[in-house]
């Protein structure tokens, strides 16, 4: 009973609340990087990292065996 009741509270919080919208978007908004510029640092970065993780993967095997 005292989950319905705090339910039907939540409920009727929400809906009156609900009517005003979301508020509007910041005009403070600070300097944007563009990242097309720039994507073959993450390509290159990205190939270097999965080469780190294979070599290191390929490293345990073989200690192993």
């Amino acid at each position: 009973m005292v989950t319905f009741i705090y339910s039907f509270i939540m409920l009727a919080i929400q809906s009156a609340s609900a009517g005003q919208g979301p508020p509007p978007p910041s005009q403070n908004r600070g300097a944007q990087l563009p990242i097309d510029d720039n994507i073959w640092i993450l390509l290159v970065a990205g190939v270097l990292f999965g080469a780190y993780i294979l070599f290191k993967r390929n490293r345990s095997i073989n200690k192993a065996s």
